[in-house]
């Protein structure tokens, strides 16, 4: 897994002159300020070191003529610049096959290791090397359920029961050259302009009352087909066990989707039967990218925080303070004041002592079924993954009578 504990930031300017021309004293200026971060996990001198080697680098590379990314930027889900994921990191342990739990030891290759850490806005996320997590979103599965009714954001591109209304664009131009036409007739008959703004008004009232009802039925229909939502990602799991029936998973339902766990055996996030369940199982796009970059699979613990009512009820803020944690409250790269950046961290530390208190009034999903194929008897001899599930459904609160979070 990669999760470094030290993180730091370096920047540099640089300047390269040139001489344009030798009869004269003009010249050709160029100059570069180049930021990059460094992370370790020894500790914030070493993260630092890493940072600094890697401003030479790209300096060495921008002498080169080399177009390169001068300051790098923080980007969720490592979209592009592929920096390991900077998150807070809360404990650690293995889970072993004799089934007993170790905390702060050397672990074996063969161990089930898990990082829990804190993510960019405050939930607490669990990351594990070798148990596959499959997390399924459900605006993607939708697009992939009715391909000609979603796009991959879930958003509805056709309403199938105004197929026969005309589209609000040719309505919008009937309007305008309605008011066109109302407008000439008026100004030629000298009549006043208040009938022109009744109609304007009445228009309005009717392009009102169409979109409303257009926005009901998106919303009934958002409804209804991700009702049938379980049944399609229960469909997908029974097909994959007919097929492979070696494998099986526990299904789990999410907020906003579905999160499948295979329990037949252990594998590591690169493997190519991970990309084959990814495929499959339609998993969120984001979350595959993040895995492969992170080296490992991850499950969310706690609640979003825009989901606890206490955030609506402005007993917590929704952002969750001093986002860029990993610098030390010296850090000199840091754009603030020692005081500031001291009283950010506190205000960090407040923020989580009450979300942690307000999560625990919601679970983070519901266990739904568990999926056997004919020949995954062997399961129960890996004990590491049932001690993780056990771990899982306990910190997940599964089983308890909470809103989903």
């Amino acid at each position: 897994m990669l999760i470094p504990k030290y993180w730091a930031q370096y920047k540099q300017r640089f300047e390269l002159s040139k001489t344009a021309d030798s009869a004269s004293d003009t010249f050709n200026s160029k100059q570069a300020t180049i930021k990059r971060y460094g992370w370790s996990d020894v500790s914030q001198v070493e993260a630092l070191a890493h940072a600094k080697e890697r401003v030479k680098e790209a300096h060495q590379r921008w002498l080169e003529g080399e177009d390169i990314v001068r300051r790098e930027r923080r980007e969720e889900y490592n979209e592009s610049n592929g920096i390991p994921i900077r998150e807070q990191i809360i404990s650690k342990q293995n889970f072993s096959e004799n089934g007993l739990t170790k905390t702060g030891l050397e672990s074996k290759a063969s161990d089930t290791q898990l990082v829990v850490t804190r993510n960019s806005y405050g939930a607490q996320v669990a990351n594990v090397n070798n148990v596959a997590i499959v997390d399924v979103d459900n605006d993607q599965l939708l697009h992939y359920k009715y391909p000609d009714d979603y796009d991959s954001n879930g958003y509805i591109t056709l309403l199938t029961d105004n197929q026969n209304q005309p589209s609000a664009k040719i309505k919008v131009w009937v309007f305008v050259l309605t008011f066109i036409l109302i407008a000439s007739v008026i100004s030629w008959l000298g009549l006043s302009w208040l009938w022109l703004l009744v109609v304007m008004i009445g228009a309005t009232a009717y392009l009102w009352q169409q979109a409303s009802q257009r926005e009901k039925v998106r919303i009934q229909k958002y409804a209804d087909d991700s009702a049938s939502l379980p049944f399609f990602i229960t469909d997908l799991i029974q097909k994959r066990i007919a097929s492979y029936p070696n494998e099986s998973f526990r299904l789990y339902k999410t907020p906003a989707g579905f999160r499948i766990i295979a329990t037949h055996d252990t594998i590591a996030p690169n493997d190519a039967l991970v990309a084959d369940w990814f495929e499959h199982f339609h998993a969120d796009t984001n979350y595959v990218r993040l895995c492969q970059a992170q080296q490992c699979f991850r499950a969310r613990l706690t609640a979003k925080p825009w989901r606890i009512a206490e955030v609506a009820d402005k007993k917590l803020t929704k952002d969750i303070p001093a986002k860029n944690f990993w610098f030390d409250a010296e850090s000199t790269a840091v754009d603030s004041s020692i005081e500031q950046r001291q009283n950010e961290l506190k205000a960090r530390k407040e923020w989580i002592i009450n979300y942690d208190k307000y999560a625990k009034n919601y679970r983070a999903c519901r266990y739904v079924e568990r999926f056997t194929g004919k020949e995954a008897s062997h399961q129960l001899e890996h004990r590491s993954i049932q001690a993780f599930i056990d771990w899982h459904d306990m910190a997940c609160q599964v089983d308890k009578d909470l809103l989903l979070g």
